[in-house]
């Protein structure tokens, strides 16, 4: 069966709209739920859904997509690179990821490079399939991402929230909260609603680490993404911590 997404887009090129982050974590929790992962789990060992997410229907455009996770991957100037998402009218229907398994030999940055590759396939695979490009396209990912690169930010949204959902981590982090008495901010999150949050620079930070360590082990990612998405939910502000709307 394939998976089965929409969003806002273009009619004629299948392209997205201008998308907020709010609707992005919204495609990535549909994709989360049809991936078969149980309610109360929270680690998303997405190098074992890959025969899952071998057809894809997009704002109803139909594709298949060819995943190989065992080879070293360069990009068109020769340099490794962390994974990539091609298409080539020669292959029509299809969108080709390579993610650089024999490099990434940490689970967790295997699993967020993954899902970062597929945020690029959810995206960009229905217009490429709809309307091909000329010649072959790459998308090749770094590691780093540049805050002008719209097609890096998006699915760089589209992976946090797909490993770590808000939802489930705001039902975490009081859990833990509770359980470390960690004094609640007087300002509430700015991003998800009715939802307490927590200043790191008033807390501390031994507690603070554990507390993100905790959460980074039970969502399998690391403890720099978890920190990212606490900071990006508005959960735990930093003091230089600017919140991007």
């Amino acid at each position: 069966m394939a998976l089965q997404v929409r969003y806002p887009h273009s009619e004629q090129t299948a392209s997205p709209k201008s998308l907020s982050h709010k609707q992005i974590w919204a495609v990535a929790t549909s994709v989360r739920s049809q991936l078969h992962v149980e309610s109360c789990q929270r680690n998303l060992p997405l190098e074992q859904r890959i025969p899952r997410l071998g057809r894809m229907v997009v704002n109803e455009v139909h594709f298949e997509v060819d995943w190989d996770l065992e080879h070293n991957v360069v990009n068109h100037a020769g340099r490794p690179v962390m994974g990539a998402t091609e298409y080539d009218k020669a292959s029509p229907g299809c969108v080709m990821v390579s993610v650089n398994g024999p490099k990434l030999r940490n689970d967790t940055l295997l699993r967020s490079t993954i899902a970062h590759e597929l945020g690029h396939v959810v995206f960009e695979g229905p217009a490429w399939v709809l309307c091909p490009p000329e010649q072959p396209v790459q998308n090749s990912f770094t590691g780093r991402v540049s805050s002008r690169d719209v097609r890096e930010v998006r699915a760089n949204e589209f992976m946090g929230a797909l490993l770590v959902p808000a939802l489930m981590l705001r039902v975490d982090l009081q859990r833990l909260a509770r359980q470390h008495r960690l004094q609640r901010s007087r300002r509430p999150s700015e991003v998800l609603t009715n939802t307490p949050a927590y200043d790191a620079g008033k807390l501390d930070p031994d507690i603070i680490a554990d507390v993100i360590f905790e959460l980074a082990e039970r969502y399998g990612v690391s403890e720099s993404f978890m920190r990212v998405r606490l900071e990006r939910y508005n959960l735990l502000r930093s003091t230089t911590h600017k919140l991007e709307r």
